[in-house]
């Protein structure tokens, strides 16, 4: 089960903006929903709502982070094989390969778009070499 908004929303657009799944639709000031077909379970609509009118898929209220808290992918450059497994995994296209010019063996994933990514953990979910954690980078921001 997706996420979902309840009646709460008041239209903002943050979540709709946020969404790397385009999966939320609404009018202006309008209550929001979700297209439970298109919905990633990435719960970064939630960590924006100001009203906390969404809820995860155990029917909790998704809390509101700053996004500058939320966990991003660590990447361990010597375990990287530079398959692009993660880059390709990114729904937010936060990740890229260092350079796409050098040899496989030289070349690593890396958050490239900090700001872009939503903490989905697609990444470390498709890295099929551990070479992915999620951290907070610092948690006095």
């Amino acid at each position: 089960m997706p996420h979902r908004i309840e009646e709460s929303c008041i239209g903002c657009g943050a979540c709709k903006r946020i969404c790397p799944a385009d999966a939320i639709h609404g009018e202006r000031k309008e209550p929001h929903e979700i297209d439970s077909e298109r919905c990633i379970d990435c719960g970064a609509c939630g960590r924006v709502c100001p009203k906390g009118s969404v809820y995860d898929n155990t029917n909790r209220p998704v809390s509101k982070i700053k996004p500058a808290l939320w966990p991003r992918p660590k990447i361990d450059e010597e375990r990287c094989y530079a398959c692009e497994n993660c880059v390709l995994a990114c729904p937010a296209h936060a990740l890229s390969m260092e350079d796409e010019n050098l040899p496989l063996e030289q070349n690593f994933a890396v958050l490239s778009q900090p700001k872009l990514c939503v903490s989905c953990g697609w990444c470390v979910e498709n890295c099929q070499f551990g070479a992915i954690v999620m951290e907070v980078a610092d948690a006095n921001l």
